[in-house]
């Protein structure tokens, strides 16, 4: 332990090339600083240098006097062509904060006590040497120079910014801030302005349904789901989901089912714990159990020509059965096909108040009547 601390922060080094390599000798000696012996290897391992750097440095090392070589005989075990050379740490004796205790351990390994005139101090470490050629400055390379990086041409920023040669570039507009860079006409904007929807059609939004035939996306049902996750954040529906849900509820409000019963059904209990799957997936099956049975029955009102307006709404209960029922009646008047004498129920064809099939089915009987019967008439 002492020999490493004398080492580490008292031996007269030059660099830290002699403090490795001295602490890797002190490692190994005992407190005495005698008896030191591990072989280049070991030593040149411990301070990450060469061992020829090892060899020169100990050379350096004994010829300053903080090493000296030792008893050759402390490694004697070890065989010949193995055996390293032991060398002894020259720690002064003035170092020494209990030379006392030290030299009780060399009287018990048979040696002599250590002595001020055995162990004298150190001369200071000898002043690192400089490059010779420090403070000059570097010779130019002969031949051209070639610069090195990017290469800014020069530009006129007299208007503020910075402008680019290029018309592909950014440009900065003497107003100052940034401008939209020209399109290339190797590689046009991929980008295309949205068609504008027409005002007609702002209130009903429709997208090609899986069979070809327009599926209304504002529907009774679609309206009564986004008012349940409004109100229950945790059963909010968005997208395809809620638009093939949408059509279910929609059925279930044409079959009797009231909002209430709806939204009974579907957040009337607790989502599973833990979930496994989709909230869409739970509300689809919970919908699609209830919708499997006949509706509850309900005590609605004759819906006359008036109902609601004139007539009295006793209970809360008949008031939301007959709001239910308008509303529905009112999406089959605006969205659902009259043709078959009003019973086919698809939805309308855009611009039209037949479906697609009802309108195929009438034009075909156009252009294959007989043209006798269209005289005749």
């Amino acid at each position: 332990m002492l020999p490493m601390l004398w080492a580490m922060k008292s031996a007269p080094v030059v660099d830290a090339e002699e403090r490795s390599i001295l602490m890797a000798l002190a490692e190994s000696a005992w407190a005495d600083g005698t008896d030191a012996f591990p072989s280049k290897k070991t030593i040149a391992q411990i301070a990450v240098v060469d061992p020829k750097t090892v060899q020169r440095r100990l050379r350096t090392l004994t010829a300053r006097g903080l090493i000296a070589e030792g008893n050759q005989e402390a490694a004697a075990y070890i065989p010949a062509r193995y055996r390293p050379r032991v060398y002894d740490l020259m720690i002064p004796h003035s170092w020494y904060p209990d030379i006392e205790q030290v030299n009780a351990e060399r009287i018990r390994r048979g040696k002599t006590p250590l002595t001020q005139q055995a162990r004298p101090d150190l001369a200071p470490a000898p002043p690192k040497k400089c490059r010779a050629d420090k403070g000059k400055p570097r010779k130019a390379k002969a031949g051209p120079r070639q610069d090195r990086g990017l290469v800014v041409p020069p530009v006129d920023n007299q208007g503020g910014g910075t402008t680019s040669p290029h018309q592909e570039g950014l440009q900065v507009p003497s107003q100052g801030g940034l401008a939209d860079p020209q399109p290339s006409p190797d590689n046009p904007p991929q980008h295309t302005p949205r068609p504008s929807v027409p005002p007609a059609d702002e209130q009903r939004l429709e997208v090609a349904g899986t069979d070809g035939e327009p599926v209304p996306e504002v529907s009774p049902g679609v309206e009564l789901l986004l008012a349940i996750g409004a109100r229950d954040p945790r059963f909010l529906l968005t997208g395809r989901t809620l638009r093939d849900q949408g059509l279910m509820v929609t059925g279930m409000l044409l079959e009797g089912w009231t909002s209430r019963q709806i939204e009974h059904v579907i957040a009337g209990r607790p989502l599973p714990q833990p979930v496994t799957a989709s909230v869409g997936a739970i509300v689809a099956r919970r919908l699609r159990d209830a919708s499997s049975g006949p509706a509850p029955s309900t005590a609605r009102l004759p819906l006359g020509p008036k109902q609601g307006a004139a007539g009295p709404l006793h209970t809360h209960q008949e008031r939301e059965v007959w709001v239910d029922q308008h509303r529905v009646d009112r999406y089959r008047e605006e969205s659902e096909c009259d043709g078959k004498d009003g019973m086919c129920g698809r939805p309308r064809r855009p611009g039209s108040t037949l479906c697609w099939e009802c309108s195929s089915v009438i034009g075909a009987a156009a252009f294959t009547e007989p043209v006798g019967a269209a005289s005749g008439r």
